[in-house]
């Protein structure tokens, strides 16, 4: 986990958007180099390409807990469901923190600024680590337990 937390605290310290920092430190665990998964990742910045809806660190976050969590096919609504259940759990943590899940609430209705969202970077990575240990470990890959 301190891994992941110097990761996404280096590279929003290095500018990179709150969205960007959180889905670039699980990157390479999850197959994809840090350019491309920057590249998906800005327009979540800034509540969604700076509109101030939800947290792009929230959406990172969503997106991960997806990879990890869902089988990618399709099925009867049973599987979808856990996933969506452990959204919702991560959500629920962060609106608790955050007092919102959308960068309006979050930021208190002030714009979004460089460097202002790091304590909700490292707090939302720690979200995720919460919700992936609560997954069955029998899901999990051998590499997917070594980057946790």
């Amino acid at each position: 986990m301190d891994d992941k937390l110097k990761l996404a605290g280096q590279a929003y310290g290095k500018g990179f958007t709150c969205s960007q920092a959180v889905f670039c430190a699980y990157a390479s665990d999850m197959g994809i180099d840090e350019t491309t998964a920057c590249r998906i990742m800005e327009g979540f910045g800034g509540g969604f390409g700076g509109m101030q809806e939800v947290c792009g660190a929230l959406a990172a976050a969503t997106a991960i807990i997806s990879f990890y969590s869902s089988e990618g096919t399709p099925g009867n609504g049973e599987k979808r469901k856990k996933v969506y259940e452990k959204v919702c759990r991560a959500a629920e943590i962060f609106q608790k923190e955050y007092g919102g899940i959308t960068c309006w609430e979050v930021l208190h209705g002030e714009s979004p600024k460089a460097f202002q969202c790091g304590m909700k970077v490292k707090d939302t990575v720690l979200i995720i680590n919460q919700i992936l240990a609560e997954c069955p470990k029998e899901k999990r890959t051998e590499q997917e337990m070594e980057a946790w």
